[in-house]
């Protein structure tokens, strides 16, 4: 599954480029661009689609998309460890109950503490 937004979800080019904090010549070696390319791609206010999603993932937007899945795969993850949680505790006292109704049931055996959980 791909993680970049498709081209009508990108913000405009000047706003990618204004959310960024560096200046224009880092943004351009950043890039691996010259500083003039990056002049011709503000004038026209468009750029390739790899630049475009560059300039995403940098910008609030794309860190935001970033922080938001972070986050979902986290409850995700969460629920998952909490039902795992939930069901170890479940056996462990059906576990419990069982050996008390065997040792009720008939005397112990010699190996019962062995194979006790």
């Amino acid at each position: 599954m791909f993680r970049a937004p498709p081209s009508a979800g990108l913000p405009p080019f000047a706003w990618l480029l204004h959310d960024l904090p560096a200046r224009r010549p880092q943004v351009a070696r950043h890039l691996g661009l010259s500083a003039r390319t990056l002049e011709r791609y503000e004038a026209a206010q468009q750029a390739p689609r790899a630049v475009m999603l560059a300039l995403f993932w940098e910008s609030r937007w794309g860190r935001s998309a970033a922080d938001v899945e972070a986050t979902r795969a986290a409850d995700v993850h969460r629920g998952h460890a909490q039902a795992l949680a939930n069901e170890n505790a479940a056996l462990r006292r059906r576990i419990e109950l069982l050996e008390r109704e065997l040792t009720q049931a008939q005397p112990e055996a010699a190996n019962l503490p062995f194979w006790r959980a």
